[in-house]
């Protein structure tokens, strides 16, 4: 600390033996005001939920006692262990197809001469922002049994009344799971391939080494933390998701642990403290996974030759160019082209039963959607009021508490880190069940209100901009700062007047990255919306079960297209930042 902070900081760094509460009174009182402003906030949106997850977890929902009978329960009846096996099914079945399907494709991408390599790495990271949910919905048009379009052409083709796919099953449900989850994996190899340098593939090919020998001795081994890192989060989603199981497993009378959660929600009398006991396996289930995954990556750093890659050379593919093209495609066109065309031709078809035709075209859904039903145009207006809300509040919150661990302004700042970072490992069905706990009783009850949703968006996705924030702060130097308390300025004035400046356009972009997820989540929202609060995600969940799917396109339509275009905007900040800085602004 400089002599501006004064001395009595210097003696709390010094003693080890200071509670918060001591350090908080040691700082300077404007400083222990925004920490412990700081500090209640990320109780009150991360602790407050979780603890109210585990209290009720120990109560019985019929005699109130505390008790480990929702334990006891949850692994004796059959009816709530059936649906933890087919989550785990679900969750290795999308780990390793995404794993088969994503690790190729970005090896062809990053280390061969496939054709189109640069349309195949957008339009798969193009899945990475279409919520699942929505593919669903696309693939019940395109596949279900009866009346899917491609069940169509194939009867018509083959002359058989029988259908070629049947989407409502777990094979279906883990094809739509796994086509959106492989963006993971394809973005965390394909980012380890490029990165990767190439000294000891060089002193292979120079030792007379074959190029396949080569990849499967030296390049897929120093690969392999980030491809067993794609499973682990791939998985981690299988076993998360909330949307893909309740749109196809429901027809089919199959249950996961997401939607068994829903169900105790919804049936009446609501089994409230089973529901929280049904989310304390799944919670240490993804934190150990999250935790695995991120030692593979750390270990990583140690089996790479360090020194800088010269690039990567490209393994000519001859005959298999096409082929391996053709493979790359599989994701893009299943998880981007066909579902797309269909959700567009539904959206602006009079009835999507009659097929694609002239005659069968209107814009009336779009109307309805927008101009013609007040409940959905209320929907729209919540989910921009509450994602701009959510958003802005969790780039504040976490710029200042990257700010505060960054720059080691208290001492306490594993703890902060810690709580800003939790909610990443909370999967957003769990989370939800903590809020609706927690904020629908005294003092607050704050259910059917629009703040219990922007809290609980605040505080899923806190760890994007905790993170964000705290790589723009570590690349702005802190003698910046120093030099102008030296001369006087305070704390606050010289971060007001220096750093902030700097971190802005590199905020705007995290704000994005924030907003984008917020206006697509579904699972967080599911338990928390009312009539009053509905958003575009739960209109379109709820319009599932009433068989309107023109409308219902539309709305999917709607939500993608405002998804692209911020994601489009995210790409232009983040290019403007990255612009700035090579030409000398100071970061």
């Amino acid at each position: 600390m400089s002599a501006v902070a004064g001395t009595p900081v210097d003696t709390m760094n010094a003693s080890p033996a200071f509670t918060l509460g001591q350090r908080l009174r040691h700082l300077h009182p404007g400083k222990a005001l925004v920490v412990a402003v700081v500090l209640a906030l990320l109780a009150l949106l991360i602790v407050y939920p979780s603890g109210w997850v585990i209290s009720n977890s120990l109560q019985d929902d019929a005699t109130k006692a505390w008790s480990l009978s929702n334990y006891m329960r949850i692994f004796s009846e059959r009816e709530l262990i059936r649906p933890v096996l087919n989550s785990l099914l679900l969750a290795v079945a999308v780990g390793l197809l995404s794993v088969l399907l994503g690790a190729p494709a970005a090896w062809l991408v990053a280390r061969s001469d496939m054709p189109a390599r640069g349309l195949v790495r957008t339009l798969t990271i193009a899945a990475f922002v279409t919520p699942s949910f929505v593919g669903a919905t696309a693939w019940i048009l395109l596949a279900a049994p009866n009346s899917g379009w491609l069940n169509s052409l194939w009867r018509a083709a083959a002359g058989t009344d029988a259908a070629l796919f049947n989407i409502y099953s777990m094979t279906g449900t883990i094809f739509v799971s796994a086509i959106y989850t492989v963006p993971f994996t394809f973005t965390i190899v394909s980012s380890a391939l490029e990165s990767m340098a190439v000294e000891l593939e060089d002193a292979a090919t120079t030792l007379g080494s074959g190029t396949w020998h080569t990849m499967f001795s030296i390049t897929l081994p120093l690969a392999l933390p980030s491809i067993l890192a794609g499973f682990i989060l791939s998985f981690i989603q299988g076993v998360t998701l909330f949307g893909v199981p309740a749109f196809l497993l429901a027809p089919a009378r199959t249950q996961v642990v997401t939607t068994k959660l829903a169900e105790l929600y919804q049936q009446f009398p609501p089994q409230l403290n089973l529901a929280a006991a049904y989310c304390i396996p799944l919670l240490l289930m993804t934190a150990t996974l999250f935790f695995v995954r991120r030692r593979l990556l750390g270990r990583k750093r140690f089996t790479m030759i360090s020194g800088k890659s010269r690039g990567s050379r490209r393994v000519a593919l001859g005959r298999w160019r096409w082929p391996a093209f053709a493979f790359a495609l599989f994701v893009p066109v299943t998880a981007i082209v066909l579902p797309y065309a269909a959700l567009l031709l539904v959206s602006l078809s009079k009835a999507w039963g009659r097929g694609p035709g002239l005659d069968n075209l209107t814009l009336a859904w779009y109307q309805r959607v927008l101009i013609g039903n007040v409940e959905t145009r209320t929907a729209i207006v919540n989910s921009f009021t509450f994602a701009i809300a959510g958003a802005t509040a969790c780039v504040l919150l976490g710029t200042v508490v990257a700010y505060l661990v960054e720059r080691r302004a208290v001492r306490a700042t594993s703890l902060f880190s810690g709580l800003a970072t939790l909610p990443i490992v909370v999967p957003g069905v769990v989370l939800s069940v903590g809020f609706f706990a927690a904020f629908t009783r005294p003092p607050f009850q704050l259910y059917g209100t629009a703040w219990i949703l922007i809290a609980a968006f605040t505080a899923a996705f806190l760890p994007i901009a905790f993170t964000q924030a705290s790589a723009l702060i570590k690349g702005i130097s802190p003698d910046l700062e120093r030099v102008a308390r030296s001369l006087g300025a305070s704390e606050a004035h010289a971060f007001r007047e220096i750093t902030a400046p700097l971190l802005r356009n590199g905020l705007i972009a995290a704000w994005l990255l924030v907003f984008i997820p917020i206006i697509r989540e579904l699972s967080v929202a599911v338990f928390l919306i009312t009539s009053r609060t509905n958003v575009m995600t739960t209109m379109i969940y709820n319009a599932k079960d009433g068989g309107d799917y023109e409308a219902l396109c539309a709305m999917s339509v709607l939500l993608i297209l405002s998804t692209l275009v911020l994601v489009g905007i995210a790409q232009f900040a983040t290019r403007n930042t990255a612009r700035r800085a090579t030409e000398g602004i100071p970061t």
